[in-house]
């Protein structure tokens, strides 16, 4: 029985596509940058081993970005209604790889209330897809891995590493990895293309 429901933040709850689109604009800028093509190839590959996709490959090309500009994320419209109906009835957490500051962005955009428990990977020393920031999770919220789920966009970052766990697992096909074709969609226990979806799965 699901007691617990984590989610990821990044293209999950958060969309953070604007800050990527203006990363990449800022990127191909730069004296160095090659093409747009090359660049963009650069970045799926390096969004295949790594989240700071952008950064490393404009590291790659020696090319210094400009820091991440938060004021451009935004709450998904369906965050917050889903939230509110599943607020009560499970507990919910974050399981997040997270720049400093995360935590105060919460609170900014209104949902850090809805979360007992926020691990973020900038305050903790350790990231997805570490098996131990998921099992720190866990400890801290008092479960066991078959008693909470992970929702979050990433295959490699978000479900493989919670389902190795035990945990149950859901892929929202949404944000910069809406095509991640690492691995097959059934990989995850359910997969949706809106949050607004993920009530019905826990029986709501």
């Amino acid at each position: 029985m699901i007691k617990y429901i984590f989610f990821d933040l990044g293209s999950t709850l958060v969309d953070e596509s604007a800050c990527v689109n203006a990363r990449i604009e800022a990127a191909l800028k730069d004296p160095n940058a090659p093409t747009r093509e090359e660049f963009m190839k650069k970045v799926r590959e390096c969004a295949k081993t790594g989240w700071q996709f952008v950064k490393d490959a404009a590291d790659f090309y020696g090319i210094a970005l400009p820091k991440w500009d938060s004021s451009l994320e935004r709450v998904y419209p369906e965050a917050v209604p889903t939230l509110e109906r599943l607020y009560g009835k499970f507990g919910l957490g974050i399981i997040a790889n997270q720049s400093l500051g995360a935590g105060k962005r919460m609170e900014e955009r209104g949902i850090r209330k809805y979360f007992d428990t926020v691990i973020l990977s900038a305050e903790e020393g350790v990231a997805k897809p570490d098996s131990k920031i998921f099992l720190l999770a866990l400890e801290r919220a008092g479960l066991r891995p078959e008693e909470a789920a992970m929702v979050g966009d990433r295959l490699d970052n978000d479900i493989l590493p919670a389902k190795a766990l035990g945990m149950t697992t859901v892929w929202v096909r949404q944000g910069s990895f809406i095509d991640e074709k690492s691995y097959t969609e059934n990989i995850a226990d359910y997969t949706v293309k809106n949050l607004s979806e993920i009530p019905r799965i826990f029986g709501m």
